[in-house]
């Protein structure tokens, strides 16, 4: 019986399971129903039902009333039925993007699913997780899952137009549980309004959470354009939404009103961009238009306009717009009428995207960057398909504007406007000096110069470019002549496989709206700061000590070592032996003649702050003794120049006074000369041992006199203290008197009689130009 009792369960359970999803698939045929398509049908014939149905109930191609009801349903019915996973959902659940997270999708505990009234309990009795019965084993925040690879390779890169918003979660964390709800309904509003939203285990995903700088969780990172943004506070909708909204960059969509409209609209020949007002009933943008405008904004221009301020009436009256409904409009160069328009309830992103990537580019576009250059001039290896640019070549500036209207006319109303293989342009000669003079390489066009010159390219392949010149070029007074001309040179090359006979690699085009260099240097300095703070910020504070004795230990160990290395270099620099230079030999090869070197700025290197031990004896003179004292001075050292170790030299004061004067400031301490007589210092004889710092002096008998009456410094010099000249005979002398004593004085320098004057350093004696 009990047996019985239990297949009877089973059973019924059985029928209920088949009634309750046989429903919902019966319940889910509404959206293919509004396509007109079967539930089989494959994505190429649902878009293809979805192109045919917009054409056909576009609120601007009907006077239908109903019309703006049916695109609405048309387009939430492709939103859904498009996206494979979407449809996936709602094929399963009868999940649809307007009516997310609706109780009729079975959610985990199967909470308001008809099973409620059959299993007894209640909300507060047992329940089986029936949440992916017939399904994955995967909730819907692991369905957006990626790793390490997936972040770098792809979603890094894409932030550029694409933000995105990662969740960062765990095993056994009760605040993410308690949120996951919250970010299921948020992620699936990402999606829809063409976000990216990802997630990722941060136990599993180490380096990934590195890379993120994630240290707890639950944690949500922003990502946009390569930067990371951290979300704080509590979670909810509503903070979710602000949260995405400071992520796009302040003032990128700019607030238009009735006062600054025209020079907003009018400002595209600077930017080189299409422009777009956004009209919405809310004075903040929401994301299903932030996130189009961020994706197009090299393209297109955004503005907003609150259509519930008095200040955008005007506009409002002027372009015919409800103020209740979601408007889009885009203007090229003609700004008095749009030149598309898009308005709905509620604007989908998939609707904004069709209209504005129909429209993103102006009529004549200025080829301003390599990247707008690849858009504008797709390559194409094959003849029969080339695509062809026309670039007319113009000036920077307002003088050749006349001209660029001219050819954008000719454009507008040429036959070929609008054909996929054609796109008309212009450059700036100035700002693509490279581009144009590598073009200018090859070829010139026959016309007269006054012409401005028109090049057909083909770009083959990325770095190979085919083109030629047009041989009218364009001139204003002969404009239906030049269209002709181009219009059947156009015409040749798009039918036939004539070959186009330039040939050349062509340089990539200067970004005319690229930010400066120090601009750039700045952000990248900005972005490793960001890196830095954020890696500082995941330590905690036994983390922080540690590091900071480990920084204080190293710094520590660091002075210490250094102040060790310098002292041992100070050591075995002093048991190093002096650099010196080898004294001069003091006589000739034959020993006959003395060598007598004048002591000039060389030879004082070379015999003193240089020298090699020993002695520079050295006599000054001046230009009137030079003859007569030299050559007394070499017949009395003459049998002295045998030793190796003396060399003579003669010193002019006239050049050096300054030195000598110097040199007799060190020899005492507080000893000043306030002025100095050549005439009592001639004849005077220095003995100087440069390599020990200490030198002889010999002084003549005027000398000694001025010195010991003037300054009384004769003892300390060593200077006798006789005197045989009175004092009217001080400024006369003998020349042939001044070296009487000197032999004497030579022999005392042998003997060690002399006392020897040592100082710290040699005074620098000045080059003798």
């Amino acid at each position: 019986m009990l047996i019985r009792i239990k297949l009877n369960y089973l059973i019924a359970l059985f029928a209920i399971c088949c009634l309750y999803f046989d429903g919902t698939k019966a319940n889910n045929r509404e959206l293919y129903d509004v396509l007109g398509v079967r539930q089989t049908a494959t994505q190429k014939d649902i878009k293809r039902a979805y192109k045919n149905l917009a054409r056909q109930w576009h609120p601007d191609k009907t006077d239908d009333p109903d019309a703006t009801s049916k695109f609405t349903k048309i387009n939430e019915a492709y939103e859904t039925l498009g996206d494979p996973d979407k449809r996936h959902e709602y094929d399963n659940f009868g999940y649809t993007s307007a009516n997310a997270r609706q109780p009729n999708r079975p959610q985990q505990g199967f909470h308001g699913s008809p099973f409620d009234s059959f299993f007894p309990g209640g909300n507060g009795g047992f329940r089986f997780n029936f949440n992916n019965f017939g399904g994955d084993a995967e909730s819907t925040i692991e369905r957006f899952s990626i790793n390490l690879r997936q972040y770098e390779t792809t979603i890094l890169p894409n932030s550029v137009t694409k933000p995105c918003i990662i969740y960062a979660y765990a095993d056994f964390c009760f605040n993410c549980m308690r949120i996951e709800g919250i970010l299921e309904k948020f992620f699936s509003e990402l999606k829809a309004v063409g976000l990216c939203a990802a997630s990722f285990h941060a136990g599993r995903s180490g380096g990934l959470s590195s890379a993120l700088r994630v240290s707890t969780v639950p944690s949500i990172v922003g990502v946009v354009n390569e930067r990371l943004f951290y979300f704080k506070g509590s979670v909810s909708i509503q903070s979710l939404h602000e949260f995405t909204r400071g992520l796009f960059p302040n003032n990128f969509v700019t607030k238009v009103f009735d006062s600054n409209v025209e020079p907003f609209l009018s400002g595209w020949p600077a930017d080189n961009k299409v422009r777009g007002l956004f009209f919405s009933p809310r004075e903040d943008l929401s994301a299903r238009f932030l996130a189009p405008a961020y994706f197009y904004r090299e393209n297109v221009a955004f503005g907003h306009i609150y259509t519930q301020s008095l200040q955008g009436k005007d506009m409002l009256r002027k372009f015919g717009v409800n103020k209740h409904r979601e408007t889009l409009l885009l203007f090229n160069e003609d700004t008095s009428s749009p030149v598309a328009t898009i308005s709905m309830q509620q604007l989908s992103r998939s609707t904004l995207d069709e209209v504005i990537e129909g429209n993103k580019y102006l009529t004549l576009p200025r080829l301003s960057s390599q990247k707008l250059f690849e858009e504008l001039c797709p390559d194409g290896y094959k003849v029969k398909n080339r695509k062809l640019c026309v670039v007319l070549i113009t000036k920077k500036g307002p003088a050749q504007d006349g001209t660029r209207e001219q050819f954008r006319q000719y454009s507008q109303a040429s036959k070929l406007n609008g054909n996929e293989r054609v796109r008309f342009t212009y450059m700036f000669e100035d700002t693509q000096a490279d581009f144009v003079n590598t073009l200018m390489m090859k070829g010139k066009q026959k016309e007269a110069d006054e012409a401005l010159k028109v090049a057909i390219l083909w770009r083959v392949e990325k770095y190979q470019l085919k083109y030629e010149w047009l041989e009218t070029g364009w001139q204003a007074e002969q404009r239906a002549r030049c269209s002709k001309a181009l219009d059947s040179r156009l015409n040749v090359l798009l039918t036939t496989d004539t070959v186009m006979p330039y040939n050349i690699v062509p340089p990539e085009l200067f970004n005319e709206h690229g930010l400066n260099l120090l601009t750039r240097i700045g952000l990248k300095l900005l972005s490793w700061a960001e890196k830095i703070a954020g890696l500082l910020n995941m330590l905690d504070s036994t983390t922080w000590i540690t590091l900071l004795l480990t920084v204080l230990f190293v710094g520590g160990m660091g002075y210490f070592m250094h102040k060790l290395a310098s002292l041992e270099e100070i050591q075995v620099q002093q048991t190093l032996p002096r650099k010196t230079r080898p004294r001069p030999p003091s006589r000739t090869f034959d020993a006959k003649n003395l060598n007598l070197y004048e002591l000039d700025y060389r030879m004082y290197q070379e015999l003193v702050t240089e020298a090699d031990t020993g002695l520079t004896v050295v006599i000054l003179v001046d230009k009137d003794s030079k003859d007569t004292l030299v050559k007394e001075f070499a017949k009395i050292v003459h049998p002295y120049s045998r030793y190796s170790a003396l060399t003579f030299a003669f010193l002019q004061l006239e050049y050096n006074l300054k030195w000598y004067k110097s040199l007799l400031q060190l020899s005492v301490d507080d000893f000043k000369l306030d002025g100095i007589n050549i005439k009592n210092c001639i004849g005077t004889v220095l003995a100087i041992n440069g390599f020990r710092k200490y030198y002889y002096i010999y002084s003549a008998k005027n000398g000694r006199k001025y010195i010991r009456k003037r300054n009384n410094v004769s003892e300390a010099l060593g200077l006798d203290e006789a005197d045989e000249k009175s004092d009217e005979e001080e400024n006369f002398f003998y020349l042939d008197e001044i070296l009487d004593g000197l032999a004497l004085w030579m022999d005392k320098i042998f003997d060690g009689s002399i006392k020897r004057i040592r100082i710290t350093q040699w005074p620098e004696l000045a080059d003798k130009l």
